[in-house]
């Protein structure tokens, strides 16, 4: 049985291990809002993280990342798969992937915002 990082240790205010091997993941698919292509990077990644929001939802048992981070950048509502640092750091998480989410995934996040 798989057990995901533990998102409590993450460091509150630079939780992500971003290098040469994941960084090009993070621009390979341009997230879309309004019918257009929105450029993002790996700022708006903590924008989410830090003011956007996020809920996680699990990563499923055959991808890598073990969370689903969902929240909203200016403007968009972002999707970024979490797997585990390379380093053996728990305070920190490799975003693997940047995208725009689904309408499903807005719809979710949209309720985890209007929450009581």
């Amino acid at each position: 049985m798989r057990s995901w990082f533990n998102l409590d240790l993450l460091d509150p205010n630079d939780p992500f291990e971003i290098d040469e091997r994941n960084r090009p993941h993070l621009y390979k698919h341009l997230p879309v809002a309004e019918d257009r292509y929105v450029s993002v990077g790996v700022e708006d990644i903590l924008d989410v993280y830090l003011y956007g929001d996020p809920m996680y939802e699990p990563g499923d048992e055959e991808h890598a990342a073990d969370w689903i981070m969902i929240g909203e950048a200016p403007g968009i509502v972002l999707a970024v798969p979490l797997a585990p640092p390379r380093k053996p750091d728990p305070s920190k998480c490799r975003p693997i992937g940047l995208d725009s989410a689904t309408e499903e995934e807005r719809g979710r996040h949209r309720r985890w915002v209007m929450r009581p």
